[in-house]
């Protein structure tokens, strides 16, 4: 089960970005004002992840606003690169069926960003569908003048 966890992370996070719940507004918080360009690189991740469902074409076209370290983890403690997630993906078969947007906080520093969430997630993952509570980190920084995600994380469950 928490298999399947690992496997959407990357997903989830982007199309919860882009699709929260209505009632439901991002946070501010951290020691600088939120960045344009940062704002700007979530968008821009939340509409490759909405608009391609094919996971090896996704995932190219993500590769140009990931850090060339982008790294992934999930609750196994185990950090797996790009390439790894996609061919998970692709074969397990990886599919986001539903997801409701809990909580987002954006803290913003200096040169590094942080997003944290907690989200409802019903996925489908080796053909079967599981539903549940997560908690993501993303973390973002500049990399050759530029902002990157630097890595996607799933948390502990979250105490509701």
């Amino acid at each position: 089960m928490n298999r399947y966890k690992i496997i959407a992370c990357i997903s989830i996070l982007t199309l919860i970005l882009i699709n929260p719940v209505k009632s439901q507004e991002m946070k501010f918080e951290g020691t600088q004002p939120v960045k344009k360009e940062v704002l700007d690189l979530l968008k821009k991740e939340a509409e490759i992840m909405d608009n391609v469902t094919n996971v090896k074409k996704r995932d190219s076209l993500r590769r140009q606003i990931l850090s060339k370290a982008f790294f992934y983890q999930g609750l196994d403690g185990r950090p797996i690169n790009l390439d790894g997630l996609t061919n998970r993906q692709t074969k397990n078969q990886f599919k986001m069926l539903e997801t409701k947007l809990i909580s987002q906080t954006l803290y913003q520093y200096e040169s590094t960003a942080i997003l944290v969430l907690i989200d409802w997630q019903k996925v489908a993952d080796k053909g079967e569908i599981h539903e549940s509570y997560n908690s993501f980190l993303m973390v973002m920084g500049i990399e050759e003048g530029e902002w990157k995600i630097l890595s996607d994380i799933i948390g502990r469950k979250p105490n509701l």
